[in-house]
């Protein structure tokens, strides 16, 4: 949900691994083997990453929302609605970096900060139990 690559680059390079082994001349050496189990493992992480995206962001917004309401500091007002209008992860963290910048500063509010640190906590532990969930046996009985 919040990795340094976009969707359409992981499948990129995915593409890349698979053209690749389908180009060879004969069977897979070490290297190439080990290059192709490395993109399926990457095919199954983003599958439950893009499966986990809508409900991870609905949560986070939520739990946002609820928390920047709740304080007196201007930069929350702000940042609340830039966070209910964020239509992604990446834009839900601008606007984070920008408050947390903001409270770093004395005399702010630093319960509201102390309280976005557990909702990214929180989220960081929702996106790893969604990360270990095994797409390919989705719908297999398992």
């Amino acid at each position: 949900m919040f990795n340094a690559l976009r969707t359409d680059e992981l499948i990129a390079g995915m593409g890349t691994t698979m053209r690749a082994a389908a180009a060879a001349a004969g069977p897979a050496d070490e290297y190439a083997r080990g290059q192709l189990l490395s993109a399926f493992s990457v095919s199954r992480l983003l599958a439950a990453e893009v499966r986990a995206t809508p409900g991870l962001l609905a949560w986070l917004q939520g739990e946002l929302d609820a928390a920047l309401a709740a304080s007196a500091d201007p930069a929350a007002a702000l940042a609340r609605e830039r966070v209910a209008a964020a239509a992604d992860g990446t834009e839900v963290g601008d606007a984070l970096v920008d408050l947390l910048a903001e409270l770093r500063t004395e005399g702010r509010d630093q319960e509201l900060r102390e309280r976005l640190h557990a909702i990214l906590r929180e989220l960081a532990a929702r996106e790893l139990a969604a990360l270990a969930a095994r797409p390919e046996r989705r719908g297999q009985g398992s």
